[in-house]
This record gives C-alpha cells, structure tokens and sequence, in this order.
C-alpha cells in the first residue's frame, strides 16, 4: 500500500463545497466516488483545506492510501476517467506514508477576483465577484498593506512555530 498525494483542480459553481456531505455534490464526494471505481477501500481521503459551496480550486492538495501497481500518472488518467467534467487531478505522485496535506502545506494562496459594472455578466460572474457601486481603487490599495506580511497559521500545523533568528 502506498501513500498518494493528489493535485485537484475544480469548477465549484455545482459543488457544495469540497468536503463531503451526506446528500450534496461535493469535490471530495466526487474524487471517493472515482476512487471507489478503481478498488479504492479507504474510508476518507485527506485533504488539506476546505472550500465554500460555489468556490473553485486550482491546486487543491489530497492524501490517500491506495494498492495501485500501475504508477502515478497511470492513477492520474484513471481518475480523471472516472471524474466529472468540472473536477481533475492535474498531478498524482507517491509520498511518504506520513505526508498529510494540511500538516505539510508549504503554503497557501487565495485569490479574488471582482469587477465593477451596474449590469450582471452571467459568463464573467461565475468567476468573478460584481461589485456596484464602483470600488474606490485607492482606498483599496491605501489599506493593502494590511494583508501583506508574515503571518501565523501555527494553528494549521504540526509543530510548534518558532521564528528563525
């Protein structure tokens, strides 16, 4: 048996979120539903973060243990088969057998994105957040500095946090 780490990347406007719930589609509900098909027994993959009904993902990280004899990129193309339209494993690899994708992350990145405009896009809206009235640009950049920095998600962690000095 051997330890997976898979990269997910997902349309959430159909997904209630990535976590599994009892009676919703959600990314982590569909990636178990794939697995099942290629003999997967576990009962709950890991993943390293949650997201919200109707949000999306580029690089969402998942762990599994899987008997799979045909290598990552075979796993990869097995799953992807086996998964909707609206959610892909760009990258399978073998890891360790300790590696856990909340505990290990490296680091994370949100991304936003708007656009100010009195009348709905359908197609841009789905990606993209409508604000109306116009946001004030300068008052925005004017209170960035806030979210730059160091910061610390200790809590997300394994081990105690120390600065390096």
């Amino acid at each position: 048996m051997a330890r997976y780490q898979l990269i997910l990347a997902y349309d959430g406007a159909r997904l209630e979120g990535s976590q599994r719930q009892a009676s919703k589609r959600t990314a982590q509900g569909e990636l178990e539903k794939a697995l099942r098909t290629i003999g997967w027994t576990g009962r709950s993959v890991l993943i390293a973060g949650r997201t919200d009904s109707g949000v999306h993902a580029e690089g969402q990280s998942v762990a599994l243990d899987l008997e799979w004899a045909h290598g990552p990129d075979k796993l990869r193309a097995a799953l992807n088969a086996a998964l909707p339209s609206d959610l892909a494993v760009r990258v399978a690899r073998e890891v360790n057998s300790d590696f856990h994708p909340r505990f290990d992350a490296a680091s994370r990145r949100y991304r936003y994105h708007l656009f100010c405009d009195p009348v709905r896009d359908p197609v841009r809206e789905r990606y993209t957040w409508r604000v109306w009235p116009a946001a004030d640009g300068n008052l925005l950049q004017s209170v960035s500095p806030v979210f730059l920095g160091t910061h610390d998600f200790a809590a997300f962690g394994r081990y105690k946090w120390e600065p390096v000095r």
